[in-house]
């Protein structure tokens, strides 16, 4: 089976197309890209499997001339929030099959409105499988399936600048280059109103600044943290529609970094900052401390991702919190995760047409497990999740 990897010479791209050569269910992979050099690097560092296209995903035609020679799209160009619905539009267009990493909440409830364009011309699209929201998803539903009764959701975040390996030569070299990561961008957009909020049974949506509460970090303790922009407070009340609340948070260390971070998304909003511009801003930022370098309260870990489910268990009340252990989760799975589910897709393993989002056709427990002995190169992974019962 042919795949086309739209942004397949990126970071992610990358990883995932050389997960995919791999397989015997790949016959060959096109890597699609702006800069046909780094397509075409790309591709002869993957063998006689790959071939190397130039594509500007402005060009529709173009995008679905490629799309329809193919049985599955994969998406990882960024930034997500410019070429999600391009790429996307011109899968369904073609009439074959997609997915992506995306994380953005605006950009997901756009695509999710195509569903009914992609049922008919019998396509699969799903969405957002990765580490965020992919399996931070994956990991609320099981949360929410350990308890009777589910009341409130929250997938929380807890991070420093340095698990995304930022220091002080590298924000030389972005300022440079006039550039940073797509990848740092969409960390800057999660940050920017509007924010999608699941409150007693509806949807909110937050147009102000990022409002903030306390979330129990494990390890750590109680830190402030303000809603970020994806697409979970939507998503999941459509797989578990008992739910009350759904909450996405995320706070930063040390806490200057939190009120920068709030505040340039806030000037993102009125029109002040592009988001490079305020992405650059807050690396600055994080850099700017005694040693020049991100730091945190000592014994803090650099990166945590963790879910709360709320509710009721054997007709008390009850919290269940579960957060992955460091063996699979690190380094990043979602190339590995994109991969998994791009493979099922191609087996017909996902059998249904239609938009769909990873908690809407994957078990957690099985996906989870799969990503592990990807990710650690074991047929035994051992405990998959860090699991705790606490008092509400």
């Amino acid at each position: 089976m042919r795949v086309l990897a739209v942004g397949g010479a990126g970071e992610f791209g990358r990883q995932t197309a050389r997960a995919l050569a791999s397989s015997r269910d790949v016959s060959e992979i096109v890597i699609a890209g702006r800069n046909l050099d780094s397509a075409e690097k790309c591709a002869r560092e993957l063998g006689e499997k790959a071939r190397a296209v130039s594509v500007d995903i402005s060009d529709r035609d173009r995008l679905v001339a490629l799309a329809k020679d193919s049985d599955l799209v994969v998406n990882t160009a960024a930034p997500e929030f410019e070429t999600v619905l391009k790429v996307l539009n011109a899968a369904i267009i073609a009439g074959t099959d997609y997915c992506d990493i995306g994380a953005d909440g605006p950009t997901t409830k756009s695509a999710l409105d195509l569903d009914s364009a992609a049922r008919s011309q019998g396509v699969l699209a799903l969405l957002g499988i990765g580490a965020c929201p992919g399996i931070c998803s994956l990991m609320m539903v099981h949360a929410a399936h350990q308890l009777d009764q589910v009341v409130e959701i929250r997938s929380c975040g807890f991070f420093q600048m340095a698990a995304f390996g930022i220091t002080k030569d590298a924000v030389r070299r972005f300022r440079e280059r006039g550039r940073v990561p797509p990848g740092l961008l969409m960390l800057m957009k999660w940050a920017t109103p509007p924010f999608y909020d699941f409150r007693g049974g509806s949807l909110v949506t937050v147009t102000g600044p990022a409002e903030e509460r306390t979330i129990r970090a494990p390890g750590v303790g109680e830190v402030p943290a303000m809603l970020s922009a994806g697409p979970e407070a939507f998503t999941i009340p459509r797989v578990i529609p008992a739910v009350q609340d759904v909450h996405m948070l995320l706070s930063w260390s040390p806490p200057r970094l939190r009120e920068a971070y709030r505040n340039l998304g806030v000037r993102v909003q009125r029109g002040e900052l592009d988001w490079s511009q305020a992405t650059m801003r807050f690396l600055e930022e994080a850099v700017a401390g005694p040693e020049g370098e991100p730091s945190a309260p000592s014994g803090h870990p650099i990166a945590l991702r963790w879910v709360e489910a709320t509710g009721v268990k054997n007709g008390a009340p009850a919290r269940y919190v579960c957060l992955p252990r460091p063996t699979w989760i690190r380094p990043n799975p979602t190339a590995v995760a994109l991969a998994i589910a791009a493979l099922r897709i191609l087996k017909g393993e996902i059998p249904t047409a239609g938009v769909q989002t990873p908690e809407s056709c994957l078990e957690p427990l099985p996906f989870f497990r799969e990503v592990a002995r990807r990710q650690m190169k074991t047929d035994e992974p051992g405990t998959l999740l860090t699991e705790a019962w606490e008092t509400p």
